[in-house]
């Protein structure tokens, strides 16, 4: 009775259970098993109808459990994507707090008060947000410059005084690129200061196209350039070549936090207000628009060190020749006939490299790439009637190494000898005046 297949519950309470236990078993011997017979419980209710129940039961408690593991996962990764959110927010807004002069909106804004105070404004560096600082200065000016110079920080050292003939303010941003030339006009064409003469520097990466730039500052100056770019009536570069992403990577950044809250707090004083020019660890932002460095940095800035960048730059630009976007050379274009339709007279001006990085890049491509910018240069004057003055080779301006803190940033001293030619095109052009009038 116990062949294979023969499985009897002996603990069944009812003999019919018992047999037809029996019979099952049996049959399972000679053929496919059919389905188990019911078996009654002890209280009379029937195993299949329980095992339904019983399932539904399980199948409950599995869904309870599993939609709660959900729950608390869902939870968990809501409560992670909040506490990120609130970092990166917390970063964002500390680094506005600690670096207010990069990043805030209103970081600029008291330089600018002080600038119309007639005083100046002592800051950590020159790692700030210039081009904010003239969107805020240009409309408080009591009376138009009479000459503004346009250009990358090749002109920071430049005050009014080097400029014999006219009262001149520096209107220099750094790194320029060509979308800042039509933007930092668009703030003097905003608040009606159109200057009778303009120095605007024709550098050699001016017209470097978006995708070949390594540094990023001209985004904070993207606005402005879009709203000239309409008023000259030229196509605008897409949102995504002029978006600034690197400048909101760069304010996001933890590790820059770290420098900023470092400098913060170790600081011997902070940005200020002042009526002093001259500062231990803080450069001066000059209300002609130029700068002065603190005591720190120029003792920083020896023959060594510029020697050292001005190899290191030349080794990296040999064989690396400016580049030209046709698209920046047509906007330039635009531009000067814009600023002539508006009364305002244009000198072009190619600033002076060190003479050793000028010299150790012969022999590569760069100086091919130079003569390129010469041309475009001399072919913007001669369409547009103008004169150019300075010079990228410093051996045609009287500029030697002594006068440069590395490959590119020369000292008043030889920036003398540029703005003396520009002094010598007015003379020259009053005489002229003179001579007809008789």
């Amino acid at each position: 009775m116990t062949g294979v297949g023969m499985q009897i519950d002996w603990g069944r309470t009812s003999a019919g259970d018992v047999v037809a236990s029996a019979r099952f078993a049996l049959q399972a011997t000679h053929g496919p098993a059919p389905s188990r017979p019911p078996l009654v419980t002890g209280n009379g209710v029937s195993t299949t109808a329980a095992a339904p129940r019983q399932l539904k039961v399980r199948q409950a408690r599995r869904a309870r459990a599993s939609n709660s593991a959900a729950s608390r996962l869902s939870i968990y990764i809501l409560a992670t994507l909040l506490f990120i959110a609130a970092g990166v927010a917390g970063v964002w807004r500390a680094n506005a707090a600690f670096a207010p002069e990069m990043y805030a909106d209103t970081g600029m804004a008291p330089a600018a008060a002080a600038f119309a105070d007639g005083e100046n404004y002592a800051v950590f560096d020159l790692n700030l947000n210039i081009r904010r600082l003239r969107d805020l200065h240009v409309p408080t000016f009591a009376k138009t410059p009479e000459v503004v110079v346009l250009g990358a920080s090749h002109w920071q050292e430049a005050h009014a005084g080097l400029v014999k003939t006219r009262r001149m303010y520096n209107g220099h941003v750094h790194r320029d690129y060509w979308e800042d030339m039509l933007g930092v006009v668009e703030v003097y064409a905003r608040n009606n200061h159109f200057p009778k003469q303009m120095i605007i520097a024709i550098r050699d990466n001016l017209f470097t196209p978006v995708e070949n730039r390594s540094d990023f500052l001209w985004e904070a100056g993207v606005d402005n350039y879009r709203a000239m770019a309409d008023r000259l009536g030229i196509q605008k570069e897409s949102y995504w070549k002029t978006f600034p992403f690197h400048r909101i990577k760069e304010r996001l950044t933890v590790s820059m936090l770290f420098d900023n809250v470092t400098r913060w707090f170790n600081a011997g004083e902070r940005p200020h207000q002042s009526g002093e020019r001259h500062f231990a660890s803080l450069d001066t932002l000059l209300p002609d628009g130029s700068i002065l460095w603190s005591a720190q940095h120029k003792a920083i800035f020896t023959s060594e060190r510029a020697e050292r960048e001005a190899i290191a730059f030349a080794d990296r630009r040999r064989n690396n020749p400016p580049k030209v976007d046709p698209q920046g050379v047509d906007a330039i274009d635009r531009l000067l006939t814009f600023l002539k339709q508006n009364g305002t007279e244009v000198t072009l001006v190619h600033p002076p490299f060190n003479p050793i990085f000028y010299d150790r890049v012969k022999g590569g491509s760069y100086p091919e790439g130079l003569d390129r910018i010469r041309q475009i240069t001399r072919k913007l004057a001669a369409d547009h009637g103008l004169q150019i003055i300075g010079e990228f080779d410093p051996a045609k301006l009287g500029c030697t190494a002594d006068m440069f803190i590395d490959a590119e940033h020369s000292n008043p001293a030889c920036l003398a000898h540029v703005f003396a030619q520009f002094d010598a095109l007015n003379e020259r052009q009053t005489s002229t005046l003179l001579v007809e009038q008789r």
